[in-house]
């Protein structure tokens, strides 16, 4: 476990609300201000595969712990609380979350709620409280309509309108993985595929290269290099990147389009070659920028749920 000195102010200014960002490996948990600022913060291992209800008591031991820490430093109480985790995050389970097997049955809001001990809590998705975190404070701020799409180990995306983030009917909006890009083979439209992923998802261009190109070959790495087996890989991805958000433009007629997640560390050769593919194909092709947040952007959001200022929320969480 990991941790970070806490900062003190003055308790009579103070908002403070503690943001949980679950992941497959690890859990971050901070206590922010009123103005999102990041007070103090622990890391825990999540354990995933030993289920949740061991994760979700040490996690209320660190809440705990930092509640305890602010309270020593003559901070108010913590008044909001938010936890988001991959998946579809619906009231009585979480589906589609393969890094968090043995999940699948959890009521998060409910049972962490009964673990911390308090009344309720807001719960989301990761990708969406990314969103959430560039609309409030980053690259989405004052954008309407606004898309968000995190590029990493897999890809998802999430729709800014309103000043809110759509959740959709079921929980499940912006799961853009699931896309079927042209060309797709009909025997891969089934239960548990996600075809896009498979053509642009960080994990699987890694496996890609490293099949075809020798040795260990991450995304990054792929990207960074300019010769010509290496651009037959790159090409195709930035061709099915671009397909999926020119449809996604067309259909929202977004202001602008942030791209965020763990593949930003190639933004150098993705933004610009989206930028000047959605140009050629969009008839009104959005401002494409690079999120505020290419780490820690669940965890933002999770404390930006957390403060849940007016018009600024999770539509239909």
């Amino acid at each position: 476990m990991s941790t970070r000195e806490l900062r003190t102010t003055d308790a009579s200014a103070a908002r403070d609300v503690i943001g949980i960002d679950i992941g497959g490996t690890n859990v971050d948990v901070a206590l922010a201000d009123r103005t999102g600022a990041v007070l103090g913060r622990m890391r825990l291992a999540t354990l995933a595969e030993n289920g949740p209800d061991q994760a979700l008591k040490r996690i209320a031991d660190v809440v705990g712990e930092l509640s305890r820490r602010s309270a020593a430093a003559g901070r108010a109480p913590v008044v909001g609380y938010a936890a988001v985790c991959p998946g579809v995050v619906q009231a009585n389970r979480i589906l589609m979350a393969p890094n968090l097997p043995g999940w699948e049955n959890l009521a998060l809001a409910r049972q962490l709620a009964d673990s911390l001990g308090i009344s309720g809590i807001e719960v989301c998705n990761d990708v969406r409280a990314g969103a959430l975190a560039e609309l409030r404070y980053g690259a989405l701020r004052g954008v309407d309509p606004g898309v968000y799409v995190s590029l990493g180990t897999g890809i998802a995306a999430a729709l800014a309108v309103g000043g809110s983030v759509l959740a959709g009917a079921h929980q499940a909006a912006g799961e853009i993985a699931y896309l079927i890009p042209v060309g797709t083979p009909r025997e891969r439209h089934s239960d548990g595929e996600a075809p896009l992923e498979a053509l642009i998802g960080g994990k699987a261009l890694g496996e890609r290269a490293s099949a075809l190109l020798g040795g260990q070959v991450s995304a990054q790495d792929l990207f960074s290099r300019t010769d010509p087996a290496a651009l037959r890989l790159v090409e195709p991805a930035l061709d099915a990147l671009t397909a999926a958000v020119a449809n996604i433009a067309v259909f929202i007629d977004p202001e602008r389009v942030v791209i965020g997640g763990g593949m930003m560390g190639s933004a150098d050769v993705i933004l610009p070659a989206l930028a000047e593919r959605l140009r050629r194909v969009v008839p009104f092709a959005p401002e494409v920028a690079a999120a505020r947040f290419t780490v820690d952007a669940s965890l933002h959001g999770a404390i930006a749920l957390a403060l849940r200022p007016p018009r600024t929320h999770i539509r239909g969480a």
